[in-house]
């Protein structure tokens, strides 16, 4: 059972209530992390202007950020947050066999490419707490140094969130299956 139940707009102070307005906007709806969040009304919109940013405005493909996002929870072992952007790689036209390989931490083994890459400096960085120079040529020879910054930046920020999330034990939305293993 959650620790926290949802903020919902009405309990916040009216001041306060721009950021759920803000969040609402830019995601469709508050939930899962940020439903925790707005617990701190200015913690949530800072850390909603972040993940704007390095969810919406990180110019990589869309696969491409899933795929970091779903290596970040996987190393995490954070479940909400894996299942929310398995779901959104899968729109990006992320295979079923890449998804489940990062779900089993089988990735970047039938991997390749720019792809296997960005597992692997997922893996690096939260198992080795560094990144092996081999790894950190291939991102950022291939990105550019402002983007392999952003890239950093949204393991980060996912790492803040999947916190969020295993902290106050925010559960996977009803009839939503675990895929971590």
């Amino acid at each position: 059972m959650a620790r926290l139940s949802d903020v919902t707009r009405d309990q916040l102070a009216p001041e306060h209530q721009e950021f759920f307005d803000s969040i609402a906007s830019s995601r469709g709806s508050v939930r899962g992390p940020y439903g925790v969040l707005l617990h701190s009304p200015d913690l949530a919109a800072r850390v909603a202007h972040t993940g704007a940013y390095v969810r919406f405005d990180l110019d990589i493909s869309e696969a491409q950020k899933e795929i970091v996002i779903c290596a970040t929870a996987r190393e995490i072992r954070q479940q909400y947050e894996f299942s929310a952007h398995a779901r959104l790689a899968r729109q990006a036209g992320v295979s079923e066999d890449v998804v489940n390989a990062i779900a089993t931490g089988k990735a970047p083994e039938g991997m390749s490419g720019i792809e296997a890459s960005l597992v692997k400096y997922v893996q690096e960085l939260f198992r080795n707490h560094k990144v092996s120079d081999e790894t950190f040529g291939e991102v950022s020879g291939h990105f550019g140094m402002q983007k392999t910054v952003e890239i950093t930046a949204l393991m980060g920020h996912y790492l803040l969130v999947g916190q969020i999330l295993s902290a106050f034990e925010v559960e996977l939305p009803e009839g939503v299956q675990p895929e971590i293993t």
